[in-house]
């Protein structure tokens, strides 16, 4: 039996030292991001899942890495957003909201995603 994890492109958003989180149905945050569709690149999955989580106009895209757990693969990217610009929740998403480490310590944010963070060096906790 094979063991076929879930392939995933996640975006990190930087913006004067916070980092852009967004928040589904679920009580937890989360990094922009989502499933690769089938035939997709996983470029054009990140840049496709920021305009529909964001709205967001984006810049470039510096691939960061490539990460697996258990049942996740995770390609990470890093997209460059205007400073001036503000998300706005897109049709799955309830909330969008920027992060200071420091609020990341008592926020609800999916594990796999602290573990990313941790990984890139943008959090030490968690």
């Amino acid at each position: 039996m094979t063991n076929l994890r879930e392939m995933h492109s996640t975006v990190i958003c930087l913006q004067e030292g916070k980092i852009l989180l967004v928040r589904k149905d679920a009580p937890e945050w989360s990094l922009p991001g989502g499933k690769i569709d089938p035939g997709e690149g996983h470029v054009d999955a990140a840049k496709r899942e920021l305009k529909e989580e964001t709205s967001l106009p984006f810049t470039g895209a510096r691939f960061l890495g490539h990460y697996i757990f258990d049942d996740e693969e995770h390609y990470l990217y890093q997209m460059s957003i205007e400073p001036t610009m503000l998300p706005s929740a897109g049709h799955e998403i309830v909330e969008c909201r920027w992060f200071s480490g420091h609020e990341l310590t008592g926020a609800m944010v999916k594990q796999t995603n602290i573990k990313l963070l941790k990984r890139e060096g943008l959090i030490y906790h968690g």
